[in-house]
C-alpha cells in the first residue's frame, strides 16, 4: 500500500499543488517578441556571411547606418525578456529543490546566448556606420564575417537554455506534457542548428538547411514561452494550482 502511494505521488498530474504562479514568464515573453518592433521598422543590414560580395556589404551596410543603430540598441533591451522567461520558470519550480541545478544552468545558458546576439547586432552596427564613413572593403567584410560568425553561436547556448528549462519543466510533472515536448523539440532543433551552421560554416554546404531549422525552433521556442507564460499566470491567479504551503506566489 506504502509503495503505491508513493507511486500516486509520483505521478503528479500537470498544475498540481506546488507550481508557484507568476507573470513574469509572460512578461519576459512580451519584452523579447517585442523584438519584432526593430526587425520590422529598423531591420540591420546584415550579417550577411561568407560567399557575399563586398560591392554589395558596402552598399547595404552604408545605406543602414542609422537603423542597425536603433536596432542594436532596442534588441539589447528586449531580449533580457529571455533571461527573464527563464528566471520566471525557475521561480515557479523553487518548491522542488533537486530541479534548480538544471534550471541555473538554464539561466546562465541564456544569459551567454543574449550576451551573444547583442553582440551580434553591435558589430553590425558598427560595421554599417564604419561603411557609411568610407571604411574599405576589407574591413566591412571582416566585421561582418565576425558578426555572421558571433550570430551562429547564438543557436547553441540558446538550445542547451530551451532543452534544460524544459527538462526541469516535464521532471516536475507540474506541466502539461506536450507543453514540456514542445520545448524539448524547439531545444533540439537549436543545437542541430548550431552544429550545423559551425561544421559547414565557409562551405556552403548545409547553409541553405539552416533557415528552415531556425524558422521552425525560432516558432516552436514563441509559441512554448507564450503558452508557458499563460500556464504560470493562471496559476499566479488560482486557476491552475496554488502555491505550495510556505511559499507566496511571484510577482
Amino acid at each position: 500500500m506504502a509503495t503505491t502511494g508513493r507511486a500516486r505521488a509520483r505521478r503528479t498530474e500537470p498544475g498540481s499543488a506546488g507550481l508557484v504562479g507568476t507573470r513574469l514568464a509572460m512578461a519576459g515573453t512580451v519584452l523579447y517578441l517585442l523584438e519584432w518592433v526593430a526587425i520590422i521598422g529598423s531591420s540591420p543590414a546584415g550579417p550577411y556571411g561568407p560567399g557575399t560580395a563586398t560591392s554589395q556589404l558596402l552598399s547595404d551596410y552604408s545605406s543602414h547606418a542609422g537603423r542597425a543603430g536603433t536596432a542594436a540598441a532596442w534588441f539589447s533591451i528586449v531580449l533580457i525578456g529571455r533571461v527573464l522567461f527563464v528566471a520566471a520558470v525557475r521561480s515557479s519550480l523553487r518548491a522542488q529543490p533537486r530541479l534548480l541545478p538544471v534550471l541555473d544552468l538554464a539561466l546562465a545558458a541564456m544569459a551567454v546566448g543574449v550576451v551573444l546576439e547583442v553582440t551580434t547586432y553591435a558589430v553590425d552596427a558598427a560595421t554599417a556606420r564604419m561603411a557609411a564613413d568610407g571604411a574599405g572593403g576589407a574591413v566591412v567584410s571582416a566585421l561582418d564575417q565576425t558578426a555572421y560568425w558571433t550570430n551562429l553561436l547564438i543557436a547553441g547556448p540558446l538550445g542547451v537554455a530551451v532543452l534544460a528549462t524544459s527538462a526541469a519543466m516535464l521532471r516536475s510533472r507540474w506541466y502539461a506534457g506536450w507543453l514540456c515536448w514542445l520545448g524539448l523539440g524547439s531545444g533540439v532543433v537549436w543545437l542541430a542548428t548550431a552544429l550545423i551552421g559551425g561544421v559547414t560554416y565557409g562551405t556552403g554546404d548545409g547553409i541553405g538547411a539552416l533557415d528552415p531549422a531556425e524558422a521552425v525552433g525560432a516558432l516552436s521556442l514563441w509559441v512554448w514561452m507564450l503558452a508557458t507564460g499563460v500556464v504560470l499566470w493562471r496559476a499566479r491567479r488560482g486557476t491552475s494550482g496554488a502555491p505550495a504551503p510556505g511559499l507566496d506566489p511571484a510577482v
